[in-house]
């Protein structure tokens, strides 16, 4: 058995025994029929900023192979969807975005309804390939990875996964501004670990974001010395535009990701890794960096296939301390 398959089934206690017996549910019919109306499920009501902790689903990549190739891809995709698909599945991740941006919009159905009248597909029910997943990802295509977080120790992304990559554009326009003017008049300076002197980098004041970016900054300038190269000087954070080599806005356009310092950062494209074809993985940030900006319900880069080992963004839906 692969051992991310495992660890989804230990998860969940499916495994009985040393023999590996494996209890699973029928999907419901959910899963062969098109979108249907559901009850419409609110937000809590402040926007509150959870302890660290919470449980972690490692798995070995969407399509079920490891970074060797082996694997059954058609089971491991099987079973995921089956353990997290279904309609237990899929309110537990419209909850999870709920509580991740609370009071920023509703779900009714099958939509995400903003105030503002825009309405958003929640699931359009089709399946796609990885390379459709970042150009016509759905709301709920944005769970389609589990994050694994920094205490699950390094190791190289299974190929292909790269969670929190995967984003519906009209999704962050809604949550943080439709054009480069709307966000800029939500952002702010935060210093950035300024007895570093790394200077200061822009964010948005949405959901705490700025306030969470002075915390992170605080904590990561209580490190020891030979942490802080790392840090400053940072690359930014605030800028629209789009990701290089697409015409998809990167999370920096909505003031929501930040850099670290380029000089020990690792990014796939810099590399010249192709788009297509095997990923060997490269990274010099140390994972107590990457815990400390997880505490404050940032990811990071490096736990993408198509890694950026500078960048962190906020995306507290995918990080389980976050969101309850």
């Amino acid at each position: 058995m692969p051992p991310g398959l495992r660890a989804i089934l230990a998860a969940f206690g499916l495994l009985v025994g040393a023999g590996c017996a494996v209890a699973i549910a029928a999907p419901g019919d959910e899963e062969a029929i098109g979108p249907t109306a559901g009850p419409s499920i609110t937000a809590p009501a402040a926007d509150t900023i959870p302890p660290a902790g919470g449980p972690v689903i490692p798995v070995d990549g969407e399509n079920g192979v490891n970074r060797s190739g082996k694997g059954d891809s058609r089971l491991v995709q099987s079973l995921f969807g089956r353990l997290f698909g279904g309609a237990a599945g899929d309110d537990a991740k419209k909850r999870a975005l709920l509580a991740a941006y609370p009071g920023a919009f509703t779900i009714e159905g099958n939509e995400v309804v903003f105030p503002s009248g825009v309405r958003i597909v929640w699931d359009d029910r089709r399946q796609k390939t990885p390379a459709e997943l970042l150009t016509q990802a759905d709301v709920e295509d944005m769970f389609v990875y589990p994050y694994p977080l920094a205490r699950e120790g390094a190791g190289a992304p299974p190929r292909l996964a790269d969670p929190g990559r995967i984003r519906n554009e009209a999704f962050f326009r809604a949550l943080y501004g439709g054009s480069q003017q709307a966000v800029a008049a939500t952002v702010t300076r935060v210093p950035w670990v300024p007895a570093l002197g790394g200077g200061a980098m822009t964010v948005t004041t949405r959901f705490g974001v700025a306030e969470r970016l002075k915390r992170v900054s605080d904590d990561l300038e209580r490190l020891p010395p030979q942490f802080h190269r790392y840090l400053a000087p940072p690359a930014g954070g605030f800028v629209w535009r789009a990701i290089a080599g697409t015409n998809r806005l990167s999370v920096h356009s909505f003031g929501a990701a930040v850099d670290i310092n380029t000089a020990y950062s690792d990014y796939w494209q810099w590399d010249g890794q192709p788009e297509g074809g095997d990923i060997p993985f490269r990274n010099r940030i140390p994972l107590e960096i990457v815990e400390i900006f997880e505490r404050h319900c940032f990811i990071w880069g490096g736990r993408w296939y198509h890694y950026d080992t500078m960048h962190f963004e906020y995306r507290p839906e995918l990080i389980p301390a976050c969101h309850r």
